[in-house]
């Protein structure tokens, strides 16, 4: 029994030591824009000044919530009092008042205005996050259209080396001047495809530079996708837990219980304190006094009170199907970044094995073993190949890098290595 339980502790040790290293395996994130270039980029990107305004207003207005929105109140009277036989008698008074709220209210205030603030702080957070998806669908897709231009420019300069072959076995009889024609009709072809790439690679560059400052960097080449590491619960725990979408909505739910707190409190007036002071009677009388007023209670604080029930009954009920919504999407997330990179594999594979087709058949044309209807189909058949791995490559990139956005694991000034959520 001893050893069993030695032998028992021994297997624990040694599965929660492999579970916490595989916790805390880097997250790899692939290089496609420098991190602080990024940074500097979205300072400067007019949604997250925008946004940065607006949470300075949330500021100034969770400060405004949390006051009191009562000030002092002085008032003064004169009056002049006629007792018909004597003369006149000059008599004022003088007071100053404030009305108070009671200590419910304050602390229901101080909750609003909490939440309050941390919502503008998730919104401004959000709108840098949106701004970066923005940058980094930008940025790729200039990246796909530069790549796919310079592989129809590849693929042009190999037609037009196939129809210098073809010409010189047409001037030696070894060819029919109809497989000239060809071969011709297949350069002009590949010209129109990389002179349509060429534009498509122009547009997607204005978009980019248009909005980010881009103009002084250098393009890279497109990096190999990196397979998605954890399993999707991990991914699942880690989006929740940074979201700011959620934590919009929590703070949505948070004011909402503040402004029932409230409005539970406000059955209650708030009374309004004050002293006086006066004289009448020719200065014979002099009066200090303290008054108290509140007011009586009607049936509109009784219908604020429902109303802010059901605001924040729905408050909650929003925040069940946030949650759940995010907890699908994230789901959804790591299946597609994890289903792309497979793709992209499998696009890779045939496109390495399409590419080497080809240049066998080109070999094969040379020597006269292969006609040139062979060598074009080989051409055209590595050319979308390796068209479609370049797709497969973007997809990848575009949903892992997704993914990390999401997750914050991406432009968010953050390291890269991060432990279990």
């Amino acid at each position: 029994m001893k050893h069993l339980l030695l032998l028992t502790g021994l297997l624990w040790t040694i599965t929660a030591t492999a579970e916490e290293t595989l916790i805390k395996v880097p997250v790899p994130v692939p290089v496609l824009l420098p991190e602080p270039l990024v940074t500097r980029w979205l300072a400067q990107d007019p949604a997250v000044l925008g946004a940065q305004s607006a949470l300075a207003a949330a500021k100034a207005e969770a400060g405004q919530m949390a006051a009191s929105p009562y000030e002092w109140t002085t008032r003064y009277s004169r009056q002049q009092r006629d007792y018909g036989v004597n003369p006149k008698s000059n008599e004022w008074n003088l007071g100053i008042e404030r009305t108070l709220r009671l200590p419910g209210k304050v602390g229901a205030d101080r909750a609003g205005a909490d939440a309050l603030l941390k919502g503008a702080e998730a919104h401004f957070s959000l709108a840098r996050r949106q701004a970066a998806e923005g940058l980094l669908g930008s940025w790729l897709d200039w990246l796909e259209t530069r790549s796919a231009k310079d592989l129809l420019v590849q693929q042009q300069r190999l037609a037009e080396e196939s129809l210098g072959v073809v010409a010189k076995r047409v001037q030696s009889g070894d060819a029919a001047s109809l497989e000239q024609r060809l071969a011709s009709a297949d350069v002009a072809d590949i010209k129109r495809s990389a002179s349509a790439a060429a534009t498509a690679e122009t547009t997607a560059w204005v978009k980019l530079s248009a909005r980010y400052p881009v103009n002084d960097v250098a393009p890279p080449p497109l990096p190999d996708p990196l397979p998605v590491p954890h399993n999707a619960d991990w991914w699942q725990a880690r989006i929740l837990a940074v979201s700011d979408r959620l934590v919009v909505i929590q703070a949505e739910q948070a004011q909402a219980d503040a402004g029932l707190k409230r409005a539970e409190a406000d059955r209650i007036p708030d009374p309004t304190v004050g002293v006086f002071t006066g004289r009448e009677a020719y200065g014979d009388e002099k009066i200090v006094g303290v008054s108290i007023s509140m007011p009586f209670p009607g049936a509109r604080r009784r219908f604020q009170v429902q109303q802010q029930l059901a605001a924040a009954e729905a408050a909650r009920q929003n925040l069940a199907v946030t949650q759940r919504e995010l907890t699908g999407q994230a789901r959804a997330d790591f299946a597609n970044a994890h289903g792309n990179y497979t793709r992209w594999q499998l696009a890779k594979s045939a496109a390495d094995a399409m590419a080497e087709n080809a240049r066998l058949a080109q070999k094969a044309y040379g020597l006269g073993e292969q006609d040139l209807q062979t060598l074009l189909l080989a051409r055209r058949q590595a050319l979308s190949a390796a068209e479609a791995e370049q797709k497969a490559r973007v997809d990848a990139l575009r949903a892992y890098d997704t993914l990390l956005l999401d997750a914050k694991l991406l432009w968010n000034g953050n390291p890269q290595d991060v432990e279990n959520p």
